[in-house]
């Protein structure tokens, strides 16, 4: 009977458990140093928004279950917030890309060229794809370049830990993007 009721015990405390929270944060290139910056008005880029989806302001990393429903993970959150991630990522990104221009997040003097990105997707899906969906838009005095990306990567392993690594890689891809525009000024 007492080994019945300690198996009972066990069982209970198991059920009840709740699952570990597990944080993530963005890969980001370690900046390149730059002696010495030219800070005309075409050497400057300021990231002046990035804007997400409704489904992608939850701290939970979202997963697309099918091919109308979302989820939000509970155990699996952005270690901070994610348009902070991805700022701080676009901005690693582009200054690698385009060492003889300022990239920034913080407004800048002398009209900088702008960047704004919307995101629409990022997210894994249940077919094994990630997806890194939106639009940027690049404004240089009266010029104004849209570009909409549309990003499918195959997810290699399973795990969040792996999906998180391949939002990264979609997400440079649009930085790669971004830059070759950029460097066409």
């Amino acid at each position: 009977m007492r080994y019945l009721i300690s198996i009972f015990v066990l069982i209970l405390a198991a059920c009840s458990s709740t699952p570990e929270k597990v944080y993530y944060q963005l890969p980001v290139k370690s900046p390149a140093t730059q002696s010495a910056v030219v800070m005309g008005q075409q050497n400057q880029i300021w990231l002046q928004r990035i804007m997400l989806a409704d489904v992608l302001t939850s701290n939970g990393i979202t997963y697309q279950t099918s091919d109308v429903s979302y989820n939000n993970a509970n155990s699996h959150l952005w270690a901070s917030p994610l348009e902070q991630q991805l700022g701080q990522s676009m901005v690693s990104e582009l200054s690698s890309a385009l060492p003889g221009r300022l990239v920034s997040l913080q407004p800048l003097q002398n009209s900088p060229d702008t960047l704004d990105i919307t995101l629409t997707s990022f997210n894994g899906r249940y077919d094994g794809k990630v997806l890194v969906q939106g639009f940027w838009t690049l404004s240089r005095g009266k010029e104004i370049i849209r570009r909409n990306f549309d990003i499918q990567l195959e997810q290699k392993e399973d795990g969040y830990p792996e999906l998180v690594r391949t939002l990264a890689d979609g997400w440079q891809q649009v930085a790669s993007e971004i830059a070759k525009e950029a460097n066409k000024s």
